[in-house]
């Protein structure tokens, strides 16, 4: 891997990571219902979970995507699928950014970063992005070396960044605007889901 292509690689995860998302949304219900250092817990969940995507992305399912369209297709339309049932619930939000059904107890510090690693994990938006991404900008096979840095990069800066996004929320006056009007972020959040869904049908037929 090149120079270049790690900063092209770097780039577009960062505009990735920042965009509303599933792992937004843990992350910030939870800051928000439990604490900073709930969240925190929670985010270095989130940026562990990143290291799923990176194990069957190196591999090969990129490749397989792209030899076998028929596979391609199927994954597509489950996950536009899945993105439509997040974006239901999303859209349908009336509350401010707290958690639904908890009984206001913080979690344990493994079950919070667990569910942050689940997020992550299983979050479709991720799969698709890893997916296609290094499908794209890697021309070449990285080393061994080189799998294991960019790995462990990204997952620290996606753990990096929503560390500092919990400490943001629960510092002021961001904090309680979101814990009041924060359903305005879910309505978005739904928005951006049935738009990234669209985008997936659309691309297997034109």
């Amino acid at each position: 891997m090149t120079l270049e292509q790690f900063l092209l690689l770097a780039g577009a995860h960062l505009l990735a990571v920042i965009s509303p998302g599933p792992d937004f949304a843990v992350v910030s219900r939870h800051a928000l219902a439990f604490g900073r250092r709930t969240g925190i817990w929670v985010a270095l969940g989130v940026g562990t979970g990143i290291l799923v995507h990176m194990s069957y992305t190196w591999a090969g399912v990129a490749l397989l995507l792209k030899t076998y369209h028929w596979l391609e297709v199927i994954f597509s339309i489950a996950a536009a699928t899945y993105l439509l049932w997040m974006a239901w619930g999303a859209l349908r939000s009336s509350h401010g950014m707290t958690l639904q059904g908890e009984s206001g107890l913080a979690p344990a510090r493994g079950q919070a970063f667990r569910r942050g690693f689940l997020t992550n994990a299983l979050n479709p938006k991720a799969t698709l992005f890893f997916l296609a991404l290094f499908g794209s900008v890697l021309n070449a096979s990285p080393t061994g070396w080189q799998m294991v840095g960019i790995s462990a990069y990204l997952a620290f800066a996606t753990g990096l960044w929503f560390v500092v996004l919990s400490c943001l929320l629960t510092a002021g006056p961001l904090g309680r605007f979101l814990a009041d009007k924060g359903y305005w972020i879910d309505r978005l959040l739904g928005v951006f889901l049935v738009l990234l869904a669209g985008r997936l049908i659309y691309g297997l037929f034109w």
